[in-house]
């Protein structure tokens, strides 16, 4: 799958009226990436029977980039010629992944006949498929299979790759906020002065007091003292003559600065004592929302401005795992950061200075969170000391100023971590991120990677 489709609509008077004219012969970079990786592909006899289809492909990025600089080297520009060059990037661009779908296809092919030779040539090429979950893990599978002794280097690198991920979901995870468990429910008399103490993502920002009712059972409330929608999880250890309202374990969506009756405890028999031993836990975010994955994500930076990606999804060091979805631009502290997508501020944080490389230093970590309307959360990272500027429960906009970029928290260097997330539906526990659509004038970028080049719309 290509990594940005190419679809453009740049007419004359945007490119002459951009205070940063976009450099054209950059516009075919990312077709450009997989053309030694193709050219290979190309002298592979499993691909004989779609060798033309590929030479044509190389051709025509060479042709491509050719009008490319042309356009880059004039200083005004030619709309027809513009118009020509747009089309053909698209045309491209389809072409690309027609390539993609040949590949796996034939790849499939020969794990299910177990062709070994062909297998062997189509995995010494590094072509986007095998960046695939997936098809990954099949060729992992079929490789550990047929292969006893490990004599492919280039899938050794995809095993070493997988067992890094699941070695690193913890350090993920730790990234993230940690689930919070095991808290005690309350008596409905110790709520008031739980609240008084409590601060807004402290454990006790979420509550959960039981009272007694007339029927001898017990009814329980929940209360979301946090701006943002939390996922609730109540279970019981044991019942003692007590029957629940809902299924056990109960996870539930609380919205912020909400309270509900979640749970009622039913007495069984009159004539017997009642007792239970229960605990809840919660995790900011909602394992209900659902993304709309057609939404188009804004390049959270200035118009007109390039940015380059340090680390994409699945990243080498910490997008792993449950945090797979994000990335990191490299940019100077106090770099201004924009709203990616419009929604309310459920978390802004400006008051920390400290950084490093290790875990302890996450606490320390500047920050703005955004709930968008379809229940994620939108996550701006290592943000300068003052630097969070948008306050909690202000509306954004999409493109408004947020905060400034920094260097705190667990971080190597300066730079803006971005990523959208949700609970995890499968634990109920952890936050997860999200593959997203990000426009950038060269296209719609869907798998960003390290040394990635965008320009800002």
């Amino acid at each position: 799958m290509i990594r940005i489709v190419l679809a453009f609509f740049i007419s004359c008077g945007i490119v002459s009226a951009a205070s940063n004219p976009l450099v054209f012969n950059t516009l075919a970079e990312p077709l450009q990436k997989s053309t030694t990786s193709i050219e290979k592909l190309s002298q592979k006899p499993v691909m004989e029977p779609n060798k033309q289809i590929l030479r044509n492909f190389l051709n025509g990025v060479e042709a491509t980039l050719s009008v490319g600089r042309e356009l880059s080297d004039v200083k005004k520009v030619d709309n027809e010629l513009l118009n020509t060059y747009l089309k053909e990037l698209r045309e491209l661009a389809r072409a690309k992944e027609s390539i993609d779908v040949l590949y796996r296809k034939s790849l499939n092919t020969a794990m299910a006949q177990s062709d070994k030779k062909s297998f062997e040539e189509l995995v010494s090429v590094p072509l986007d498929p095998l960046d695939h979950p997936r098809l990954r893990a099949e060729v992992i599978a079929f490789y550990q299979k047929n292969y006893p002794h490990h004599s492919i280097k280039s899938i050794d690198a995809l095993c070493d790759e997988q067992a890094l991920e699941e070695k690193s979901i913890k350090v993920a995870i730790e990234q993230e906020q940690a689930y919070e468990e095991h808290l005690r429910i309350l008596k409905r008399s110790e709520v008031s002065s739980i609240k008084k103490l409590a601060q807004i993502g402290s454990r006790n920002s979420v509550i959960l007091s039981a009272e007694s009712n007339r029927a001898g059972g017990f009814e329980f409330e929940a209360e979301n003292l946090n701006p943002y929608t939390v996922t609730m999880s109540i279970d019981f250890e044991y019942l003692n003559n007590l029957k629940a309202s809902g299924k056990i374990p109960l996870f539930i969506e609380i919205p912020g600065r909400s309270k509900k009756r979640v749970l009622e405890l039913s007495r069984i028999s009159s004539e017997l004592g009642v007792d239970y031993r229960s605990s809840y836990g919660w995790v900011r975010g909602s394992a209900f929302a659902v993304h709309q994955d057609s939404y188009l994500y804004r390049l959270p930076f200035i118009s007109g401005g390039v940015v380059r990606v340090s680390q994409g999804y699945n990243g080498e060091s910490t997008h792993k795992g449950l945090s797979a979805y994000a990335v990191d631009f490299p940019v100077p502290v106090g770099t201004p950061i924009y709203a990616a997508r419009e929604g309310i501020v459920v978390g802004s944080e400006g008051s920390n200075n400290i950084g490093g490389v290790g875990a302890e230093y996450r606490q320390y970590a500047n920050y703005v969170i955004i709930e968008h309307s379809d229940g994620t959360m939108g996550n701006y990272y290592h943000l300068k000391q003052q630097g969070a500027v948008a306050a909690i429960g202000q509306k954004v906009s999409k493109g408004d100023l947020i905060g400034y970029s920094g260097n705190t928290g667990n971080t190597s260097g300066p730079h803006l971590h971005f990523s959208v997330s949700k609970v995890d539906p499968i634990s109920m526990r952890r936050p997860m991120n999200l593959p997203i659509k990000i426009q950038s004038a060269e296209g719609i970028v869907t798998l960003p990677r390290k040394g990635d080049r965008y320009t800002v719309q």
